[in-house]
């Protein structure tokens, strides 16, 4: 009775183990420590660790597509309950958090991100500005496919100032200012007016992939700069935050640093990969919810305004509207010149009505 018990404690610990891996993998180590002491090591990517942990990436994405297949092919697969809904506004939750995390890093002089900083203080002020005038266009609605084509623009200068693994680090900002330029905000216009590059809305169908996309290359990247090809990194990291180890924690020893560092990159890097491909987003969505907010209380407060964009991409793709509902949502908001006729008859016809009452009621 005793060793079956010592085997079920065991087992548990395992499973908690395994639910806190992610962890590590959703936190930021550049954003705390200096990356610049710590570069990459690229002859790393042939090792026999890390190809072993690309294979264990790899096979996830195989195995959600079997589910996939299990499912009848439903990409939209977990319809239960509150899992049918969606909403028809993700596209200001998704410009808004965008711009609130612009906003955080300008201040900052930084470019997308804490750990990209020019190299002088007019280049900063330039990014800052640029950053500014991109978080006014999505937080109002004014201009925001002009402002999502200057973020994809601020997106490509970046690699002549950076290298080109920090700024693909940043790849959700493409993705979501792509999402936006041909979906737009959904702000309603006058008659007659029309949204530059409206006519981009033809290509609704895109969106939802680019978006995805975009930060799934974001988070399988950082898989490999920060984790995987740079434990040196991650290793500082933990030093300075070694609770992120919770199995050394909970007494599991022979779970050292180095392999959790492996752990957590083969997490990481089967989120990226599993968004790139687009199978079961929101099975997907579900599982990366834990880790990316399981972090928020133990590191400050930049690690909750980097991840917002994150966090918008995933209620986006978590709660998107249906095919038929996206094409509609995809039209320009022109109100038609029928609508406006009736809606003046109508009123002139109520005001009429009004007037007719009245005059019964005087005599």
């Amino acid at each position: 009775m005793v060793p079956q018990r010592s085997r079920l404690l065991r087992l548990g610990l395992l499973v908690v183990v395994f639910l806190a891996i992610p962890m590590p993998a959703s936190a930021h180590e550049k954003w705390f420590i200096d990356g610049r002491l710590y570069p990459p090591h690229f002859e790393l990517l042939f090792t026999l660790p890390v190809l072993f942990m690309i294979g264990l990436a790899c096979g996830g994405v195989a195995s959600l597509a079997l589910l996939r297949h299990l499912a009848g092919g439903d990409n939209r697969f977990l319809q239960l309950g509150f899992l049918r809904y969606y909403d028809r506004s993700n596209r200001v939750i998704l410009a808004v958090e965008a711009a609130i995390s612009l906003v955080a890093i300008a201040v900052g002089l930084h470019l997308f991100a804490p750990n990209l900083n020019g190299h002088t203080v007019g280049v900063n002020l330039l990014f800052a500005a640029i950053e500014l005038f991109v978080a006014f266009s999505f937080v109002t609605g004014l201009l925001t496919r002009i402002g999502a084509c200057v973020l994809l623009g601020l997106f490509g200068v970046a690699f002549f100032f950076f290298p080109a693994w920090e700024v693909l680090e940043q790849s959700v900002f493409a993705g979501i200012a792509l999402y936006l330029l041909i979906m737009g905000r959904g702000l309603a216009k006058p008659e007659g007016s029309r949204e530059w590059l409206s006519g981009l809305s033809r290509h609704w169908r895109l969106a939802p992939t680019l978006l995805s996309v975009g930060a799934g290359i974001s988070i399988a990247v950082l898989a490999f700069t920060e984790k995987l090809l740079d434990p040196a990194l991650a290793q500082a990291f933990l030093k300075v935050y070694p609770t992120f180890n919770v199995a050394r924690l909970l007494g599991l020893t022979w779970f050292t640093n180095e392999r959790f560092i492996l752990a957590a990159g083969a997490v990481e890097l089967t989120i990226g990969l599993c968004l790139i491909s687009g199978i079961l987003p929101r099975l997907v969505i579900a599982f990366m919810f834990v880790p990316f907010n399981l972090t928020l209380p133990f590191l400050p407060a930049t690690e909750l305004l980097g991840h917002l964009p994150i966090f918008a991409v995933m209620y986006v793709l978590f709660f998107l509207p249906p095919r038929d509902v996206q094409e509609m949502d995809a039209a320009p908001q022109i109100p038609h010149r029928s609508m406006l006729a009736e809606h003046q008859n109508s009123r002139g016809g109520l005001l009429s009505g009004q007037h007719a009452s009245s005059s019964i009621s005087e005599e």
